[in-house]
């Protein structure tokens, strides 16, 4: 390689490193700001537990959380308990926020930064509003997209505006708000160790009954105790998939149950027997594109002192009253069909 060359190419890698910089360094421009640290809102990280309320609406779909009971709750799901934690990380992001500088001002330009109308669907904006018990109004933002280019910060930055207005703002700081209400409620329902569990008898809307009972010889651990003879199981899990149900369940929405009639004929029924001795009752519909649990427990056996009698005090403090809409996997297994997890042994 000759002296030229090596010139030309130290060149080149100057300019390509220059032409970088100079890319990340125009896109925040922040060397140009005409604010001094100033807060998007100020007083409103000093003021932050007096808020009771927080509007969230994106793509015209409201999510209003408020404060019950000592904690956070989703209006929209009832009044049922949220994590504490992620609304408090929502207002005291946006409280932190330091305004950096102003951008577009052209109606035209905010789909780009995601700043778009929260009400029309199909935008990725988010408008948050939080107000004190007085029904004040305390802070209302739209909140737009994210930009991770900020020197000197570790924490990067989002693109606001406020309502009613065309002028845009990049400000110091970051704020994830989710979209769906399984991203902020407590979806826990009930976790029990699929090897305690004794005995499922599940009987399905059509009378059909699968009889699920522990054997240690078999793949899974468990096996149907009414396997029709000739038959053998093409899915060799399938009865542990039904033990498994009172293990890790989860919703993604709530309901409280004089807001979710629903026909008990149409339910499929499941009753755990536990190896404490006590029991879970579980009884799960599909209606339209929704499924749903109701969920009961009982000390069945247990002692009065056990552990499983204070486990059953838990579920029912959780659950009563309540109708859960759950994910389509969890339905899917306690509807399945014996017809459809059998096939003949061969020479039967």
């Amino acid at each position: 390689m000759t002296y030229r060359t090596v010139l030309i190419l130290l060149v080149m890698a100057v300019f390509s490193i220059g032409a970088a910089f100079y890319g990340i360094s125009s896109r925040t421009n922040v060397q140009t700001t005409n604010f001094n640290g100033e807060r998007l809102f100020p007083g409103l990280l000093e003021n932050a537990k007096t808020i009771t309320e927080v509007e969230i609406v994106q793509a015209g779909k409201p999510l209003i959380f408020e404060i019950k009971g000592g904690g956070w709750t989703l209006r929209n799901s009832g009044g049922y308990p949220v994590h504490n934690n992620l609304i408090t990380k929502v207002i005291l992001s946006i409280a932190s926020m330091e305004l950096l500088e102003s951008k577009t001002a052209l109606e035209k330009r905010h789909a780009i930064l995601d700043l778009g109308d929260p009400m029309v669907p199909g935008t990725d904006s988010q408008r948050v509003t939080m107000k004190n018990a007085d029904g004040d109004v305390l802070s209302d933002i739209i909140v737009g997209s994210a930009n991770f280019f900020l020197p000197e910060t570790t924490t990067g930055g989002m693109y606001v505006r406020r309502p009613g207005e065309m002028q845009t703002y990049l400000v110091r700081g970051l704020v994830d708000i989710g979209e769906q209400p399984r991203n902020w409620l407590v979806r826990d329902i009930v976790d029990i160790n699929t090897d305690d569990v004794a005995r499922v008898e599940v009987t399905q809307p059509d009378g059909e009954k699968l009889n699920v009972i522990p054997q240690e010889d078999a793949t899974g651990g468990y096996v149907f105790e009414n396997l029709p003879d000739g038959l053998k199981l093409t899915s060799a899990f399938a009865p542990r998939n039904i033990a498994a149900l009172v293990n890790g369940f989860v919703l993604n929405d709530v309901r409280r149950d004089a807001d979710a009639p629903l026909d008990d004929s149409e339910a499929y029924v499941a009753d755990f027997t536990l190896n404490s001795g006590m029991t879970v009752n579980m009884r799960i519909w599909r209606v339209g594109e929704n499924q749903y649990l109701r969920i009961s427990a009982a000390p069945g056996a247990a002692a009065p002192d056990s552990d499983a009698a204070k486990l059953v005090q838990e579920i029912s403090a959780k659950s009563q009253g309540w109708t859960y809409i759950i994910p389509e996997y969890q339905y899917e297994q306690i509807s399945v069909k014996m017809a459809d997890i059998t096939a003949p042994i061969e020479g039967s």
